[in-house]
């Protein structure tokens, strides 16, 4: 069986994900279809690319050689397309712009749609849960620019810096530690969490020693709004960012704590190195920035 374009992206997106359900989800496939074509791959190859895990997968070594190939296919026909479409004085109507689901501000988003429209392009939003997954979706040509946390170290990307996006432990107003508006490591231990305060995607707890958030007691909770609507009833104490409980600070039904764990995550747009986004990725990045900077000195 020949190779196709469409096969070194399944193989791209995988590899970078870890999880063949993620990456089938990124495709547009299902889990069992994806698996399928990865085996028929790994057939026409005649070689094993991915070590099957109990939790995911690992590229092999022969993974690894194979992509060093493939990726550079995948990006040079990009490539060979934005040449083509700029000599011929055609521009892209429309731009796909990956955001990382904790990014996807209304503000935000409507500030990027307003630059598209007036760069005379359609912004397609493809919204992501990880920052992996927004590195793969540009890396497989789903998408031309991302928003993602921390920049992604990959060769084949560039990143310009937007913004740091703070993140903060807060709590309800009748939760005994509003009135003091701060709380130490002791207090912090012996708290009820909403959530796990140390698996926030993209924070950086390497200061503190690695048994800290060991033995306390947090709740399973993923979904902001769930854990926005505990947190206003005072059942315990979450780390959220700042931009999410600007309106229940402002209506005094939350408090932002002052506590060792402040910290912030650095925001980068980012995009596949030489495919001519570079002044195009300027205007989303201010774009991104002057929004950024108004809500902070809001």
């Amino acid at each position: 069986m020949p190779l196709e374009l469409g096969d070194l992206r399944t193989v791209s997106v995988a590899a970078r994900l870890g999880s063949f359900s993620r990456a089938a989800e990124a495709s547009n496939l299902s889990q069992p279809a994806f698996s399928r074509r990865i085996a028929d791959i790994e057939r026409a190859l005649g070689v094993t690319l991915f070590e099957r895990l109990p939790r995911g997968v690992r590229p092999t070594e022969a993974c690894v050689a194979f992509l060093r190939h493939a990726e550079i296919a995948l990006n040079s026909i990009e490539e060979a397309r934005a040449a083509a479409l700029e000599v011929g004085g055609r521009r892209a109507r429309e731009v796909a712009l990956g955001v990382l689901e904790n990014l996807c501000e209304p503000g935000l988003i409507a500030a990027c749609k307003a630059l598209g429209e007036a760069m005379g392009a359609t912004v397609l939003f493809r919204p992501r849960s990880l920052s992996a997954e927004i590195s793969a979706d540009l890396l497989a040509g789903a998408t031309q620019l991302g928003l993602r946390y921390n920049r992604d170290p990959d060769p084949q990307l560039e990143a310009m810096w937007v913004a740091d996006d703070p993140f903060v432990v807060a709590c309800g107003s009748s939760h005994p530690l509003a009135a003091a508006g701060r709380a130490t490591m002791d207090d912090l231990e012996r708290a009820q969490w909403i959530g796990n305060p140390a698996a926030i995607e993209g924070a950086d707890f390497d200061d503190l020693p690695s048994a800290v958030f060991r033995g306390w007691s947090a709740m399973r909770m993923a979904p902001i709004f769930a854990r926005l609507k505990l947190l206003e009833a005072g059942c315990g104490l979450a780390m959220v960012r700042r931009d999410c409980i600007r309106e229940q600070i402002a209506r005094g039904v939350v408090v932002e704590l002052k506590t060792p764990l402040a910290f912030s995550i650095p925001v980068f747009l980012t995009w596949r190195r030489g495919v001519g986004l570079a002044e195009a990725a300027e205007r989303v990045r201010a774009c991104a920035h002057a929004f950024y900077t108004s809500q902070a000195e809001s």
